[in-house]
């Protein structure tokens, strides 16, 4: 399924952001459809497993569902569209790179409720609630979009390099 611009209510303004323009990934490795609400501390994005995920093919051919590895990577990349709001509020001009570096350090309790299977709609809430210097803390709950049923609750923390370290190393 194709990423495409969405309104996000953010306070009282309102911006056109395509989760591509924020996260570094490509397709077929981006995994927020939509981003839903945002604020400085918490994001809630969708995600629709369509039935064609090239993942499904192989987990597993006669009974698919979501790879929990994926789940991971679903809160982690809501959680760097987080940061990157938090940090200048998606107002990115030609001289800006919108697009912010992140790596995923550690995820601590990680469990998985239920499974997620194709044409599920994912809703992904992930809230900071640590900061450190460039290391960042954050709860993720995963839940079924019509149902909040939970499929996968879990903690990650993350590093964000500053401008001047990307700038060295590339």
């Amino acid at each position: 399924m194709s990423s495409v611009k969405v309104r996000v209510k953010v306070d009282v303004e309102e911006w056109m952001v395509n989760p591509n323009e924020v996260l570094l990934q490509e397709a077929p490795f981006i995994f927020v459809d939509k981003i839903v609400t945002v604020s400085d501390e918490e994001i809630i994005c969708l995600k629709h497993l369509a039935h064609n995920e090239p993942y499904f093919k192989g987990h597993f051919p006669k009974n698919p569902i979501l790879p929990g590895v994926l789940m991971v990577e679903m809160a982690a990349q809501a959680s760097l569209i987080l940061t990157t709001y938090k940090q200048n509020k998606f107002k990115f001009n030609e001289d800006s790179d919108s697009k912010q570096e992140g790596y995923l350090v550690k995820t601590n309790n990680f469990t998985f409720y239920n499974k997620a299977k194709p044409g599920d709609s994912l809703k992904i809430r992930v809230r900071l609630t640590q900061n450190t210097g460039n290391y960042y803390t954050a709860s993720a709950l995963i839940s079924f979009a019509d149902s909040n049923g939970r499929v996968a609750k879990g903690e990650l923390v993350f590093y964000l390099p500053s401008k001047e370290e990307t700038k060295n190393v590339n």
